[in-house]
């Protein structure tokens, strides 16, 4: 008897796919559920559930066709009804928001509209000041010290990370940061939703473990302040007079004296939701079928202006140079992840997105797993978006790739993906480069400073001059990666 598949197992079988890999490629923070900021893709273990599911009835279908059938049968009407059922929730999610959302909330979603009434703000110093807020928070807690924070954290906001414990904190890896929502524009207070998705250690319990967390912060502040220079936007500093951050018993400044209750100096936490965390090692096996990759390229609104404007503004700006520049950058971040030598791409990535990498390159490293690319070729970096405000140029390009993306033991073996399988896909990066920054674009393995051979430190910091050269300050530096069903523009 011939043995067919069943009708179960081919409705099934694209909801089957696993995980995506490479150099931003959306590695599972939870282990198989969730995607990190580069990436997207169904969750791992979910699609491994399914699998088994999809086995076990093809083999009741094959061998035992009266029980087989009818549960087919079953199964198959119950996924058409969920299909249904999600196909029309969405659809009355959409109506409800086009009916119920403000147009003045709809407006004020871009965080950058606040430069309006703050000339200073910037989203990557904002950014940076998240990151950095986050990371000493949780230091903070383990600790037992959240209340030298009290400048930036509520006592709400404070009780909610006490409930978590103590006893060291540390390997904090911010895998996903997105500005949910933003409003307030209209008022003298404006409120920023965060959403984290991270990782991190605890020391207090032997042995270690190590967590993924999702959690939502809101910050607000006065919208009419002006923000401080990136060199004093970390959480280092007290909000009121810019020195070393230090607070007496009572909450007050050991310099200037001020007790800072709200948002009137700088971003300030109301409130801390944790939405999740979970003792479970990350994914590392999977790929899966890009998604988004033919969709039409999301320009920014007003782009086919906006870049003209931008290019007039800066006449020196070599577009060839810039894209030589990308290539670059691509290339050498592949070469690192494939080596798993993360330090090599130092020059190239922000703090933030480098320390990301680098937690994934220290993961495979002890799962003993290589994430491999070969014959990674790069067909076309497209500009879509520029934006630009006090202290930074930033230009989002969407990147045309291809290469044979695929997962090795120590040994060799492959342990997921192809090695003769060509993938290709696309992906959204943002570079940013300081506005004072040279004009010239470094296009080779060199200092963007000084031009000697590029060796830097941990800290970014180039062994010649002692320039800083992943602040953007000397030249394009990556700062994000997104894929495209998650890239919204």
């Amino acid at each position: 008897m011939t043995r067919r598949p069943s009708i179960l197992l081919l409705l099934l079988l694209p909801y089957a796919a696993p995980l995506i890999a490479r150099v931003g490629g959306g590695e599972s923070y939870s282990g198989g559920g969730s995607s990190s900021s580069g990436g997207g893709g169904d969750g791992g273990g979910g699609a491994e559930i399914i699998f088994y599911i999809i086995r076990f009835l093809f083999w009741l279908t094959v061998n035992y066709p009266a029980i087989g059938i009818p549960v087919d049968i079953v199964v198959i009407i119950a996924v058409i009804k969920y299909l249904k059922s999600r196909k029309s929730a969405k659809e009355t999610t959409v109506f409800s928001a086009a009916k119920t959302t403000s147009p003045a909330r709809q407006g004020s979603r871009d965080i950058n509209a606040l430069a309006r009434f703050d000339p200073n703000f910037s989203e990557a110093v904002f950014t940076d000041f998240c990151y950095s807020l986050y990371a000493r928070a949780h230091q903070a807690r383990g600790e037992g010290k959240l209340e030298n924070l009290s400048p930036y954290l509520s006592p709400a906001a404070r009780a909610t990370l006490k409930q978590l414990g103590g006893g060291g904190v540390g390997g904090i890896v911010i895998g996903s940061f997105t500005i949910a929502d933003f409003r307030g524009l209209e008022s003298p207070t404006v409120t920023a939703t965060i959403d984290f998705e991270a990782n991190y250690t605890e020391t207090g319990s032997q042995p270690m473990r190590r967590f993924y967390v999702r959690e939502r912060w809101t910050l607000e502040r006065q919208r009419d302040i002006l923000s401080p220079t990136p060199a004093h936007a970390k959480a280092e500093h007290c909000p009121s007079c810019g020195a070393a951050l230090q607070t007496r018993s009572d909450g007050t400044c050991a310099h200037c004296g001020t007790r800072v209750v709200d948002g009137s100096f700088n971003w300030f936490v109301r409130s801390i939701e944790v939405r999740e965390r979970s003792d479970r090692p990350p994914s590392l096996l999977g790929h899966a079928a890009e998604r988004g990759t033919e969709s039409p390229t999301r320009y920014q609104h007003g782009f086919q202006e906006k870049f003209p404007a931008f290019l007039a503004r800066h006449p020196e700006f070599d577009a060839q140079a810039f894209d030589q520049r990308v290539r670059l950058i691509a290339t050498e971040l592949q070469s690192a992840w494939t080596a798993r030598d993360w330090e090599r791409a130092r020059a190239f990535e922000t703090d933030a997105l480098f320390s990301m990498h680098r937690y994934w390159i220290d993961e495979y490293k002890r799962q003993r797993l290589v994430n491999v690319v070969d014959d990674f070729t790069i067909h076309r970096v497209e500009p879509v978006k520029v934006m630009s405000d006090t202290f930074y140029d930033a230009l989002t390009v969407r990147v045309y790739a291809s290469g044979n993306d695929y997962t090795v033991d120590e040994g060799g073996n492959v342990a997921s993906g192809s090695k003769s399988a060509v993938r290709t896909w696309t992906e959204y990066w943002t570079l940013i480069r300081g506005r004072a920054a040279k004009k010239t674009i470094t296009t080779t393995r060199n200092c963007p400073n000084c031009g000697a051979e590029l060796k830097v430190s941990e800290t970014g910091i180039c062994a010649f001059c002692g320039g800083k050269v992943t602040s953007g300050d000397f030249d394009w530096v990556l700062s994000r990666i997104e894929q495209d069903e998650s890239y919204s523009g």
